[in-house]
């Protein structure tokens, strides 16, 4: 009635010879080798989510992003300098060393104290703390920005701050510093500029360059006045005059022969 049970033969050999084992340590195998390539693409992916489209990876903290605690006249900026030589805060594009003939497509006016100053993603200022903007490229445009700022934030509430970092050390400095603590803070020194018109750079090597600007008074004419600048601790500082004044005596003058800003 019932169907006789056919007998298994076991196979002959070792085990680890046997189809059916084989079969079993191949497949156990496969499973492994899947779950490592997904744990490594779970983690590639991790990373991605953080790429920008160029393929920077931005997980890690923008050098750009933020600076480790504010400046102090006991703090200088050279005792925190990177590998390079620059603050290590502060990363810009040096390359572009020709002298400009016109406004940099980048430029942004923003409003320093009374006086609207100009600024560039790319030359600087890249930062700003303690009061003060700073990390200027080491560009002819640089140098153009930072004759421009450096002297206008001597108006400002942390002037000294700005004259420890931002001024070459010198008797000139000290003599500035004496000045200004004797004056009212201000900025009455500023009242001249009505605001900035143009500019010109008289000279330029990577340590040293000479600025003009040209400002527009409020009678509609323009007076010019020349601000020396040196490289020191990765970044410009202002070289004041041997009576401490940061700029030269103001000149009447035509505009001609300077870049004009928005012209």
């Amino acid at each position: 009635m019932f169907g006789s049970r056919r007998k298994q033969v076991p196979p002959d050999g070792p085990f680890y010879k046997q189809r059916g084992w084989i079969n079993s340590a191949a497949f156990l195998g496969f499973l492994v080798v899947m779950s490592l390539l997904a744990l490594l693409t779970s983690e590639t992916d991790g990373k991605g989510a953080d790429t920008t489209a160029d393929g920077r990876d931005t997980s890690s903290p923008d050098p750009l992003a933020g600076v480790s605690g504010p400046l102090s006249p006991g703090d200088p900026q050279h005792l925190r300098q990177g590998p390079d030589g620059r603050p290590k805060d502060c990363r810009t594009d040096d390359r572009d060393t020709s002298r400009p003939t016109a406004e940099p497509a980048d430029i942004r006016w923003k409003k320093l104290g009374a006086i609207m100053v100009p600024s560039s993603p790319s030359a600087g200022p890249l930062r700003t703390e303690a009061g003060m903007w700073w990390c200027f490229a080491r560009t002819p445009m640089g140098a153009v920005l930072a004759a421009h700022l450096i002297p206008v934030q001597m108006s400002g509430a942390a002037w000294r701050t700005v004259a420890e970092q931002q001024l070459v050390p010198g008797e000139p400095r000290d003599k500035f510093v004496a000045d200004k603590a004797t004056t009212d803070e201000t900025g009455q020194e500023n009242s001249a500029i009505e605001r900035f018109a143009g500019f010109s750079v008289s000279s330029y090597s990577r340590d040293t360059a000479t600025v003009r600007l040209l400002t527009a008074t409020p009678v509609g004419g323009y007076l010019s006045m020349s601000v020396s600048v040196r490289w020191r601790d990765g970044d410009w500082k202002v070289a004041p005059r041997d009576d401490g004044a940061p700029y030269s005596p103001a000149k009447q003058t035509a505009p001609s022969g300077f870049v004009m800003w928005g012209g």
